[in-house]
């Protein structure tokens, strides 16, 4: 029963319970729908408000999240399933049936079921569309701009360098906050956008947000900007507080957050900013430094963006310009001046090449001129932005000094000098409330930073003292000058170059002028507001400045004039600075005046005496006398009158100082008057004499001195760095130290001490904490000092050292004795020891242990050093911990040093003589140099070893040289390998040098491998050879990656450089440039397997007696049949150079291919016979090997194996014969062969395969130059076999032939056609070819029209061609008349009619052409056809009997210079029939100079009547021509009878005939060696004077014309002299006068030479006066005197004002220089500017100045010699009646040389002498030069 139950309930289970949920979906069926209609409503309402919320979003451009997009669309579909579904129900509905009921009833479930559904879904998707938010702020392609202009970042190498720097940064998590800062525009803000890029994209950072701070910074809007980018809302009434706290719980809660900030002017705190100070990566953009490290604490990281390198620069204004200038070669060249200046700023360089972008010519031309002179008004589309930038900075300069500094670093020039910024800012009151120099110094130091912090001032690399503006800055400072200041600079580079006008002149407050138009000043400056007055230009010295030009100056408060001339002073009262340096200085004793000067400098001037008047200066604070080397005299109490000096500067100026003491009163100052200085803080100075040092000179007050005390080299710096307190001594034996100069030593920073003549060195007298501030230390030649003192005190040596040098010390044997502190030397970073040949070892362990910061130590000549740290018994260097790390050196030099045994040794292995020494024994000996197990050098950079006799390894193993760059090993005779193999090595051992890049090998005599791998030994088949040695790099044991230069020389042991294995040199793989070099056993270079594994390499060079036969090792087997292919894909240079076994580049059949080549260079191989040979590819090897066996070449090439070969230079190759041959396809720009005795042609046909001539030949299409030197045996150039080959040689583009030495060639050139195909020929040389008989050889059957036309050849030289005869035998000339036909046969006219023609050539050149009779043939038409000639130069050719033909004239307008030595020449323009009864006019309009030398048979220009005519002519040279009498002869006109005029000439022959215009230009006249020369000017009457007018003749030079009596035949003729500067007359025999004296001359006749500066008369035996007047023969007392001679100068005969340098030399006649016979003609002789007198071998001269008052008119004589004049017994004079108060003064005299006067008594006999009784007797007897107050040399150097 009960399992009916059961049954009967599971059944009702199954049954009614489906029935009855049918049955509710059937009764809930309007229920169900009326829901389904609700939800589908609420689904509307709900898509309606996201999809507003997304529309929102997208105007916001913010980006949709995924999941609401995912929500919408199945709003969508549910939405229109639900709509499809409630349309079915109200269809169903409309029907209306009653049928089927049951049917009906079970579709309303369907639907009712089908709603419910729809509807739980709508409702479950409505619930989950309320969205927080519904959209994301995308991460901002743009972050915010800083300019509103952008540009593309480009990636440039200082700016990948700066990005990388900033990435690490980044990347540490030490360091949270980053400075960036640069110069306005220098691109900041885009180099950030670019890491910020970067940073992103390797996930650095989760999100990157980049704000602007501006100038004026809006927290709120910064705050907002931060908190938009990480989608973080604010309250809106949060205040900036609320705001702040905010952002920084946000920022602290995410790390991957990087926050740049761009654009700080000013500190602020960035957490009341919102940004944690602490856990968040900042970056802060700024101008400003200090800005950066002092207000915003980003020291630990702060990185200075500067301006872009040139070709960088450039690279950027080209991609912004875009294709501007492309095909514009014009637009070009002013596009490249453009970005010149813009200086490599960004922003200059961005704007302005937008600005011209596709812009006209014109266009560019205006930009230029606008950033060459930028406006004042700024205003301009290009300036205007630069300027904006950079006047921002200057307006946020804080402070009116700091400004004005500013503004007065514009006015200097490039290089701003920190002195000059101090001297001229005290004076013009710059620094507010500073009262003295010191302080001075303090405040413009923090300007200074001040400007450099704000990029506006940039600190030059050479000097902490020297400063530079960008250009554009300095720009914009001078706008800024001029337009709000009224200061004005003059510049030659651009900008003003003309004097400001009136009205600028008046406001005018400062003026700078470095250039422009200097020279046309005005004569007075009215300048009533003008302060500053600077002017510092390059061509000033010349110019002179009158009296009155500061007259209008009143309120001047500084001026600068440097290298000028100063004729006086005015007294500028108002004057603070004065700066005069290198001046010439004239009367400036109204210096004294200037009562408010605080500033003197007369620096590098002339001055030698210093004003007593200077001394009144009691305000002066600073007097810089530097560099004065004439400044000898400085009068007592001038110096100490100088209460407030503070500085003094006398470096290299040199002082002859008195000794202390009373008696040198009256002469000189002494030291001593330093003393009593008492403000003075800074001394430079330089006492050579040391025992002239007063005792305790030097207070404690100096601040800052550089003190020279010795005969010292000048002033060095070191590192560029000047160090403020030097102190250089050069003591000899007796000097001693006082408390002065201990003082000094103890607050030196540079000692420099030179002890070569002591016994005992001055250290031995200091301490230990004398050195305490000392940081350069240079001690050398202290021969007797064994060791630097011990130093007694305990304290610390040499702490702040940081250079030490030892030079010389020869019997240094120690460096320290004794135990020094742990941390002496501790800061040292370079230790240089040389020569000190006592030396064992530099320093011991202890102290090496402290040199942690040593970067450079260089040893070398020091012969018994045998380590360079000595290992301590009690330092037990064996532990790896415990190695000794030298962390920083990066420079190691070792040279020279031949007992070296180690870096680190005992004592024992190296104290001993190395004869003693058991090297078996002892451990230190058997290590190598640089043992790795106790020395570590992680940051070694330059390894250079020479001369190391005892070495024989340098390491056994390389870990910690991975920074090496350089190795360089030299001169070691034992080293054996560069790495040692150590026992028990690892088998895989395999050594890495990853950084070097530098490895030379030389002079290793023992040297077989660089490291022996085991690898390599393991290896049966190298282990025999690497047991003799032999390779230097083995398989796999070595690799190089970035080696760029492998030197290679005199390896007697290595036979091959690289293992065949091709790892090997895969490994190499980086390799540029390779040189080997006297390997005497290297039979090749590279191995077989070289292929292309050198892929980078560049150059090849092999030379010097290397034993290669082959470059390319061949391989024995089947390797050897193969062909095989080398491809050197970058070698650009190939040189193979005395190599006397190579016979080929590889033996086995190949070809080589070399795409890059450029040049190649083999020389002196002298078994090669072929230097290139075509290989076809068809050829079977054994027919190759066949070929080869005959003539081996040393290249087998294909057609592309040279495409880019530029030159080809072959020399001193005896066996050579063929240079290319069969299929080669090479085209040279440039062929030079040379010294090749058996080659035969250059270019030559050859046959080819099938027995036919190859059409092949090297390509000459690119050939631009040829050079063919000493070939012997070559007879042809180009080999024509026939007429059908003439068209193979085709020369477009060569430009240059040139040659030499072949004796073979008959011709240059075969054919005509070849001579014709070389339209770009501009200059061609033949020398030396004895049987060349034609340039251009004649051909049967020629075409009878052929011409030669040279249309580009500018230079044509013929030299030393003996059987040349013409240059090209035309057939024209042959066919015409048998005159002329008679003369081509025999030769002797270089160009014949019409046969050729150089329409272009400007120089000629023709020598040794023995059958050369005349160079044009006579008919004009052949001259003309030389229409551009500028230049004819002719030499040694006997057979030339004339130059030019007679219808010369008019035919070489552009000749300009005529040169004819050493030819048969008779005249210089051929005299034909017919027109010899002619008058001619020869007019050469634009020849400047005419030579004639060593013409035998010239006897005159033209043998017709003539008149030649020379424009422009300014030097004539006529030397040697023997048969000439009369230099030039006057034809009075052109109606002189012929007749007459030849009886004339019949005569006395004249070179030149001429008249008044013949020589209107003539500058120089030199007329030397004319034996039978007996006229210059021929004058026959005075009508023919005016004809004779030189009014530009500044030079007369005759020397060696035996026959000419007088040089001026009248008067007259010397008074046409006006701009004469010198006369020479040196070796005329028998010229008695220089200006003739005429008949009936005009007795007031007074010769002016107003012009005359130089005057040397020499070897003139019969000389007897300079002009014989008449008013001398009128006076009776003279008349007998000058019938005599005697006497040079006469009484008021001659004048030279102007006369500076006077030489006499060797007039054995003459008796007085000048003729005075009474004290009323002293006057006359005045000589204000004369400078030198020499007089030398004038026998008869007993005195030079006949009264002291001639000598006393001598106030610029510099320099007085007198040699060689045997009766000469005293120098001045003495007259009868002589004022007895006479003292002589000789000013400025500085040389005074008296030489062989055996007869000289004294200088002067002045009577003040005689009068004293006691001397009265001894100036009778003479024996005293000079005498007691008698005469004065103030200037005379001794």
């Amino acid at each position: 029963m009960e399992i009916v139950i059961a049954i009967a309930a599971k059944i009702a289970e199954y049954t009614v319970g489906p029935v009855g949920q049918w049955l509710c979906y059937s009764c809930h069926f309007n229920i169900n729908i009326e829901n389904l209609k609700n939800q589908e409503k609420n689904l509307r309402d709900a898509k309606n408000r996201v999809q507003h919320l997304i529309d929102a979003a997208s105007r916001n451009g913010e980006e949709i999240e995924d999941d609401v997009k995912t929500w919408l669309i199945r709003a969508d579909h549910i939405t229109e399933l639900a709509t499809t579904k409630l349309h079915e129900i109200e269809e169903e509905a409309g029907t209306g049936s009653s049928n089927a009921a049951c049917l009906n009833l079970k579709h309303r479930h369907q639907l009712s079921r089908e709603a419910k559904k729809i509807a739980e879904n709508i409702a479950e998707l409505v619930k989950n569309g309320n969205f927080d938010r519904v959209s994301y702020r995308p991460a901002s392609e743009g972050m915010e701009m800083t300019r509103n202009m952008d540009y593309n970042y480009m990636a440039m190498v200082s700016r990948m360098t700066m990005v990388k720097e900033i990435m690490e940064a980044l990347g540490n998590a030490d360091i949270d906050k980053i400075g960036v800062w640069g110069m306005p525009g220098v691109g900041k803000s885009t180099l950030m956008k670019e890491i910020a890029r970067q940073a992103k994209e390797e996930k650095l950072f989760n999100e990157v947000v980049m704000t602007m701070v501006t100038n004026s910074p809006d927290v709120r809007r910064i705050q907002g900007a931060i908190a938009y980018k990480l989608d973080l809302n604010f309250d809106q009434e949060a205040d900036e507080k609320d705001r702040a706290s905010h952002l920084q719980r946000r920022l602290s809660k995410d790390k991957k957050v990087l926050v740049i900030l761009d654009d700080i002017w000013k500190a602020f705190d960035l957490q009341e900013m919102g940004i944690p100070s602490k856990g968040c990566k900042v970056v802060m953009i700024s101008r400003d430094r200090d800005v950066l490290i002092s207000g915003m604490d980003t020291q630990k990281a702060i990185h200075e963006l500067k301006i872009l390198q040139k070709d960088e620069a450039w690279n950027l204004f080209e991609k912004m310009a875009g294709d501007s200038f492309q095909d514009r070669p014009e637009v070009r060249g002013i596009a490249t001046k453009i970005a010149e200046k813009c200086a490599g700023l960004p922003i200059a360089l961005v704007i302005v090449s937008k600005a011209l972008k596709n812009k006209s010519l014109g266009i560019w031309k205006d930009a230029l001129v606008q950033l060459t002179r930028p406006a004042p008004e700024n205003d301009s589309k290009i300036w205007s932005p630069i300027y904006s930038c950079i006047h921002l900075s200057y307006e946020h300069l804080v402070g009116e000094e700091v400004k004005s500094l500013f503004l007065l670093c514009a006015q200097q020039d490039y290089y701003i000098f920190y002195q000059d910024l101090l001297r001229y800012g005290f004076g013009l009151g710059l620094f507010l409330n500073i009262y003295t120099l010191e302080e001075a110094r303090n405040r413009l130091e923090s300007l200074l930073s001040n400007l450099q912090d704000s990029c506006l001032l940039l600190e030059s690399p050479h000097s902490s003292k020297e400063f530079n503006m960008h250009d554009l800055v300095r720009d914009v400072a001078k706008i800024i000058a001029s337009k709000n200041h009224n200061m004005f600079v003059m510049r030659d580079d651009g900008g003003q170059k003309a004097w400001p006008d009136v009205d600028a002149l008046n406001r005018c407050e400062a003026l700078s002028i470095h250039g422009g138009d200097i020279h046309k000043h005005p004569n007075k400056m009215e300048c009533p507001k003008l302060r500053f007055f600077h002017v510092d230009c390059k061509d000033t010295l010349n110019l002179k400045i009158p009296n009155i030009f500061f007259q209008g100056m009143e309120k001047l408060e500084v001026l600068s004039l440097r290298n000028m001339q100063l004729s006086s002073l005015f007294p500028l009262t108002n004057l603070q600075t004065l700066c005069l340096d290198g001046c010439m200085l004239g009367d400036i004793h109204g210096i004294g005046e200037l009562k408010n000067l605080v500033i003197l400098s007369l620096a590098r001037s002339d001055i030698s005496n210093l004003l007593r008047e200077i001394g009144s200066l009691t305000r002066l604070r600073l007097l810089d006398l530097s560099n004065c080397s004439k400044l000898r005299v400085i009068p007592p109490n001038v110096l100490s009158s100088l209460v407030n000096l503070e500085e003094l500067y006398m470096r290299k100026t040199y002082v002859q100082w008195e000794v202390e003491g009373p008696s040198n009163e009256g002469k000189n100052a002494s030291l001593a008057e330093l003393k009593k200085l008492s403000h003075l803080i800074t001394l430079e100075i330089h006492i050579r004499n040391g025992m002239k040092l007063p005792k305790d000179l030097f207070s404690k007050k100096l601040e800052r001195y550089k003190i020279r005390i010795g005969d010292i080299m000048p002033w060095e710096t070191f590192n560029g760095a000047t160090f403020s307190r030097t102190l250089k001594l050069k003591l000899n034996g007796s000097f001693q130290l006082d408390s002065g100069i201990k003082m000094l030593l103890k607050r030196t920073e540079y000692l420099y001490l030179d002890e070569s003549n002591r016994t005992e060195s001055v250290l031995y007298e200091l301490n230990r904490e004398d050195f305490q501030q000392l940081k350069h230390l240079h001690i050398q030649n202290s021969g007797n000092i064994k060791h630097i003192p011990k130093l007694r005190t305990p304290a610390i040596a040499f702490p702040i050292l940081e250079t030490f040098v030892l030079k010389h010390m020869i019997s240094l044997e120690e460096i320290c004795q004794g135990n020094l502190p742990f941390t002496s030397f501790k800061s040292l970073k370079v230790l240089n020891v040389e020569n000190c040949k006592k030396l064992r070892f530099i320093f011991s362990s202890s102290i090496a242990r402290g040199l942690s910061l040593l970067e450079e130590l260089n040893i070398t000549r020091c012969n018994n050093v045998g380590a360079i740290f000595m290992k301590e018994e009690e330092d037990g260097i064996e532990d790896q911990e415990d190695m000794m790390l030298f962390g920083r050196l990066q420079t190691l030099v070792l040279k020279d040093l031949p007992k070296l045994v180690g870096f680190l040794s005992t004592k024992d292995s190296f104290m001993t003589d190395c004869r003693e020494t058991n090297s078996e024994g002892n451990h230190d000996l058997q290590l190598p140099l640089l043992h790795h197990h106790q020395l570590s050098f992680p940051n070694l950079k330059i390894l250079h070893l020479r001369g190391l006799s005892k070495i024989k390894h340098v390491w056994s193993n390389v870990n910690g040289c991975e920074s090496l760059k350089s190795l360089e090993i030299h001169d070691c005779g034992a080293m054996e390998e560069i790495v040692a193999r150590e026992d028990g090595t690892d088998p895989t051992t395999r050594l890495l040098f990853p950084s070097l890049n530098y490895l030379r090998l030389d002079g290793l005599p023992k040297l077989k491998w660089f490291f022996q791998g085991v690898c390599t030994l393991e290896s049966s088949s190298s282990k025999e050879l690497h047991g003799q040695g032999g390779t230097l790099f083995g398989p796999e044991e070595i690799a190089f990656p970035n080696l760029t230069n492998l030197n290679l020389r005199n390896l007697p042991k290595i036979k091959h450089v690289w293992n065949k294995d091709p790892q090997t040199i895969l490994r190499f793989q980086n390799l540029q440039h390779i040189t080997a070099s006297r390997c005497k056993r290297l039979k090749s270079l590279f191995p077989a397997s070289v292929g292309s594994c050198l892929k980078q390499l560049k150059t090849i060079t092999i030379d010097d007696f290397c034993g290669m036969e082959e470059i390319v090792k061949v391989e024995g087997g089947e390797a050897a049949r193969r062909t095989l292919v080398f491809v050197f894909p970058q070698v650009t240079y190939l040189s193979l150079s005395y190599l006397p076994r190579l016979e080929c580049f590889y033996k086995g059949v190949h070809i080589s291919k070399w795409p890059m080549l450029k040049k190649i260079k083999i020389e002196k191989c002298n078994k090669v016979e072929v230097f290139a040979s075509g290989l076809v590819s068809e050829e079977t090897v054994e027919k190759r090997q066949s070929q080869m066996s005959i003539k081996q070449p040393i290249f087998l090439v294909d057609e592309m194996s040279f495409p880019s070969l530029e030159i080809l230079n072959i020399s001193i190759m005896k066996k050579l014969e063929i240079i290319w041959y069969g299929l080669v396809a090479a085209s040279p720009t440039r062929l030079d062969i040379s010294n090749c005795d058996s080659l035969e042609a250059v270019y030559e046909e050859h046959e080819g395969q099938d027995g036919k001539e190859s059409h092949a030949l090297t390509t000459t299409q690119l050939l631009r130059a040829m050079s063919l030197y000493s070939l012997p045996k070559m007879r042809n150039i180009w080999n024509i076999k026939d007429c059908h080959q003439r068209h193979m040689y085709s020369f477009p583009n060569l430009l240059d032939i040139d040659v030499k030495g072949c004796e073979s060639l008959k011709s240059l050139f075969p054919a005509a056609s070849v001579a014709a195909s070389l339209p770009q020929l501009q200059s061609l040389k033949i020398h030396d070819c004895g049987v060349m008989e034609e340039i251009v050889a004649r051909e049967d059957g020629a075409d009878p029209s052929t011409r030669l036309l040279f249309p580009s050849l500018t230079l044509l030289r013929l030299d030393g061609l003996p059987k040349l005869e013409w240059f090209f035998q035309g057939v024209r000339t042959l066919e015409s008349s048998s005159s002329s036909k008679e003369l081509h046969e025999q030769g002797g006219t270089l160009f014949g009619i019409e046969e050729v023609a150089f329409p272009n050539l400007t120089k000629l050149r023709l020598r040794c052409l023995p059958k050369i009779k005349h160079v044009w043939s006579k008919d004009p038409q052949t001259i003309l056809r030389f229409q551009n000639l500028q230049k004819i130069t002719v030499q040694k050719c006997a057979s030339l009997k004339s130059l030019f033909p007679t219808l010369v004239d008019g035919c070489l307008k552009q000749l300009k210079k005529i040169s004819i030595h050493n030819c048969g020449v008779e005249e210089i323009v051929g005299a034909e029939g017919g027109v010899v009864g002619r008058t001619l006019v020869f007019v050469f309009p634009q020849v400047t100079s005419f030579y004639l030398e060593n013409l035998s048979r010239l006897e005159c220009f033209y043998k017709g009547v003539h008149i030649l005519k020379w424009p422009m002519l300014k030097k004539m040279k006529i030397e040697k021509c023997d048969r000439v009498e009369v230099f030039a002869s006057g034809l009075v006109n052109f109606e002189e009878s012929v007749e007459e005029k030849q009886s004339h000439m019949s005569i006395k022959q004249s070179i030149f005939l001429v008249n008044e215009m013949s020589f209107p230009s003539l500058e120089i006249l030199k007329i030397r060696r004319m034996e039978k020369l007996e006229i210059i000017w021929n004058m026959k009457d005075s009508h023919q004077r005016h004809m004779y007018s030189f009014p530009n003749l500044l030079d007369i030079d005759v020397k060696g014309c035996e026959s000419l009596k007088s040089l001026f035949p009248a008067a007259s003729v010397a008074a046409s002299l006006p701009q004469l500067q010198s006369l020479k007359i040196h070796d005329c025999g028998v010229m008695e006068e220089i200006v003739a004296r005429e008949d009936g001359t005009d007795p007031t006749t007074r010769l002016l030479f107003p012009s005359l500066n130089f005057l040397s008369l020499d070897e003139l035996p019969k000389l007897k006066w300079f002009f014989q007047g008449l008013h001398t023969l009128e006076l009776s007392l003279s008349k007998e005197l000058h019938e005599q001679g005697g006497t040079l100068f006469g009484i008021e005969e001659m004048s030279f004002p102007s006369l500076e340098i006077l030489k006499i030399r060797r007039m054995e006649e003459l008796e007085m220089i000048w003729n005075m016979k009474d004290c009323y003609q002293r006057h006359m002789y005045s000589f204000p500017n004369l400078l030198e007198i020499n007089v030398k071998g004038c026998e008869s001269l007993k005195s030079l100045f006949p009264a002291a008052s001639v000598a006393a008119s001598l106030p610029q004589l510099q320099s007085l010699k007198i040699h060689d004049c045997g009766v000469m017994e005293e120098i001045v004079v003495r007259e009868d009646g002589t004022d007895p108060t006479t003292r002589l003064l000789f000013p400025s005299l500085n040389f005074l040389s008296l030489d062989e006067l055996p007869k000289l008594k004294w200088f002067f006999q002045g009577l003040r002498t005689l009068e004293s009784s006691l001397s009265k007797e001894l100036h009778e007897q003479g024996g005293t030069l000079f005498g007691i107050e008698e005469m004065s040399f103030p200037s005379l150097e001794i």
